[in-house]
């Protein structure tokens, strides 16, 4: 596998650490892990498949302001990508093109999803017009919620939904989580 950290289009042809490779040569001393996680790493971190894996980094780039951490592409010139990290402010994604050899299927764009991906942004109105522009179906346009979370609902192009938030009130949790709790009640109610 060749590995990038720094763009799309270019690769790092130094593939000496593999997967396969399990003799530990830097043992955990403090100075990048903690009581076994990273430095600067959430403790879930989800991995989605989608395809194609290249243009979705850019999607996500271009459209939610990841930034691209690092990118594994598979060896002699594919251009397919066996993992790539994504860094959103204060929690990340992993990802992957469809690797039917690991079980890895991609979501069909259009369809029925199982999962939703929670971020929050400066700006969920900037980035559902964006969003859209960029190939997008917004499913439930910018509104405010009762959460205090202004709030849309995207399908990217790649078949994930994504719930794209704002925060516009400062709350406690415990108050988002009352209001969320009437509302919940009301619409079961009704």
């Amino acid at each position: 596998m060749t590995t990038d950290s720094t763009s799309l289009d270019s690769t790092n042809t130094d593939s000496t650490n593999t997967a396969t490779n399990t003799e530990l040569t830097e043992p955990v001393t403090g100075l990048h892990t903690t009581a076994g996680l990273p430095h600067g790493k959430t403790s879930i971190t989800p991995h989605i498949v989608v395809t194609p894996a290249a243009a979705a980094l850019e999607f996500y780039r271009d459209v939610l302001g990841a930034r691209i951490i690092d990118i594994t592409r598979f060896p002699g010139g594919s251009d397919l990508i066996a993992h790539a990290e994504l860094d959103f402010g204060s929690g990340g994604i992993t990802m992957s093109d469809a690797l039917e050899s690991y079980g890895l299927v991609a979501p069909e764009p259009g369809g029925a999803v199982t999962y939703s991906l929670a971020v929050y942004v400066s700006n969920v109105d900037d980035v559902a017009r964006a969003a859209a522009a960029a190939g997008a179906t917004v499913r439930e346009q910018p509104m405010t919620f009762v959460s205090g979370d202004r709030f849309a609902s995207v399908v990217d192009p790649f078949g994930v939904r994504w719930s794209v938030m704002t925060r516009v009130e400062d709350l406690s949790e415990a108050e988002s989580s009352a209001r969320v709790a009437a509302w919940a009640a009301q619409q079961h109610a009704e």
